[in-house]
């Protein structure tokens, strides 16, 4: 009996080493964290003033790139892209006129990251500012865009608010969906379709003779509010207005 018990023993250790019975282990790999998403950065000078940005990076192996909306800054816009080596990160950001060499480390979430900065080339409007440096932060703002269903009232100037429902979806910084008003005198439904970088998003939608309609503004870091601005054209266009949606679904 004892003989019997042992032989068992050894076929089920057998087993456990060499997988018999067709047995696979459990896939246990999770997706890897990267940088994808919308970000908003400071960057600090040594001493004094700041400026910041506002974007959209998008992460490849280990490389990254994004185009950037600067306020504060000599330049209004640019490029940035770079590599991550572990949780370092080296890069160059790239506007009219300006260089700068960045450099820094990123959390091991991929929300948020920091380092240091170095104005490498500057000319023309932005010659004041080269040979500059300090410190710069990032936070990642909404990691997916803007999505869902948003409802709330846009108050024009001399009417009645009226309800707008957005039904949005996002697609690497593109924004699409249905817009929805009620309590309008002539607006009724629209397809929409935009943009978004960083918390700054625009969208357009034409509903024929009803007019078109430009969306702008800002969503709030957790994407569940949107404080916009509407310009209407065509018949419709006294219901222009500004108000807050908020996110239901």
């Amino acid at each position: 009996m004892k003989s019997i018990i042992m032989i068992a023993v050894v076929i089920c250790l057998g087993c456990s080493i060499s997988g018999c019975g067709g047995y696979t282990s459990p896939n246990t790999s999770q997706t890897a964290a990267s940088m994808t998403g919308n970000w908003q950065f400071t960057y600090t000078k040594s001493g004094s003033m700041s400026f910041s940005g506002t974007g959209t990076l998008t992460q490849t192996g280990s490389s990254f790139s994004g185009t950037l909306s600067i306020t504060g800054a000599c330049a209004i816009s640019g490029t940035i892209s770079g590599t991550l080596s572990g949780l370092s990160l080296a890069g160059t950001l790239t506007g009219t006129n300006l260089t700068i060499s960045v450099t820094g480390t990123v959390v091991s979430s991929y929300n948020s990251a920091g380092g240091s900065y170095q104005v490498m080339m500057a000319s023309g409007v932005c010659a004041s500012v080269s040979g500059d440096s300090g410190t710069w932060t990032g936070t990642r703002t909404i990691g997916s865009g803007v999505s869902g269903y948003f409802i709330g009232p846009m108050q024009a100037a001399d009417r009645l608010p009226m309800q707008l429902a957005l039904n949005l979806k996002s697609d690497g910084g593109q924004l699409s969906g249905t817009a929805t008003f009620t309590n309008s005198a002539c607006l009724h439904s629209m397809n929409v379709a935009g943009t978004q970088s960083g918390m700054n998003l625009e969208l357009q939608g034409d509903g024929g003779t009803d007019g078109s309609v430009v969306l702008s503004g800002t969503t709030d870091k957790e994407g569940k509010t949107l404080t916009l601005n509407s310009m209407v054209s065509g018949i419709c266009q006294a219901e222009s207005g500004a108000g807050t949606l908020t996110k239901l679904r």
